[in-house]
């Protein structure tokens, strides 16, 4: 639970503080990017979209994005706020980036750990797709 408090008070701050009259073509770019990530994964989650893949009817999903990224979700997060921070990129925003992102590789070991548990192919799959970005 706090790993999701410290995710979304990231993101808020990184979204208020935003100066939105100052997005260059790279934040743009980046903010484009991850909209599109974020479909891409929604598509492919379907009834599986929640925040635990603990529940009795969750199915490993390695199709669509997931075929290529185990957190296309969290990677869509990364990319969409580093967007932000570039239009007011101040040492606290940079900061806030930081801590996101060390949340968000938690976050992600924990879950990945509960998978490995649940699903025996996980590991494999684990081998065959990156993390956050494809084979990385």
């Amino acid at each position: 639970m706090i790993y999701v408090i410290v995710q979304f008070s990231c993101i808020i701050y990184l979204f208020v503080n935003a100066n939105v009259t100052n997005l260059s073509i790279l934040s743009n770019l980046l903010l484009v990017v991850a909209t599109m990530i974020l479909i891409a994964a929604v598509a492919s989650m379907k009834h599986n979209l929640n925040n635990t893949s603990t529940k009795e009817k969750h199915q490993l999903v390695t199709f669509g994005i997931y075929r290529w990224i185990r957190h296309p979700m969290y990677t869509s997060f990364l990319i969409c706020c580093f967007g932000l921070m570039l239009s007011n990129p101040h040492l606290l925003s940079q900061l806030i980036m930081l801590v996101l992102f060390i949340d968000l590789m938690l976050k992600a070991k924990l879950e990945e750990a509960l998978l490995t548990q649940r699903y025996t192919e996980y590991n494999n799959y684990q081998k065959n797709t990156g993390r956050f970005l494809p084979f990385l």
